[in-house]
């Protein structure tokens, strides 16, 4: 359904080649304006991924591959927002 194996590639510029990435990265990656605005997002149940912590670090990490799954979705759908519906 419309995958294009460039737009896939392309999505590697974007992500850090690690199996973890910090708050401050899926903000921005996701288009946040702060880190606040994301853990915001997730308080109200509107992160279309999962946060977690990682015992002896501060703060919040999403999976690299549900970053990259989000941000492909996004870019094939033409723009979804994170709620259904909501074009941007």
């Amino acid at each position: 359904m419309g995958d294009n194996p460039q737009s896939r590639v392309d999505l590697e510029l974007y992500l850090p080649r690690t199996p973890v990435i910090s708050g401050a990265e899926t903000a921005r990656i996701m288009g946040f304006s702060t880190t606040e605005a994301l853990y915001k997002a997730r308080q109200a149940g509107r992160l279309p991924i999962d946060l977690f912590r990682l015992p002896g670090r501060r703060g919040w990490f999403a999976a690299t591959p549900a970053v990259r799954e989000w941000l492909h979705g996004v870019m094939s759908e033409g723009g979804v927002g994170t709620n259904p519906g909501d074009r941007r």
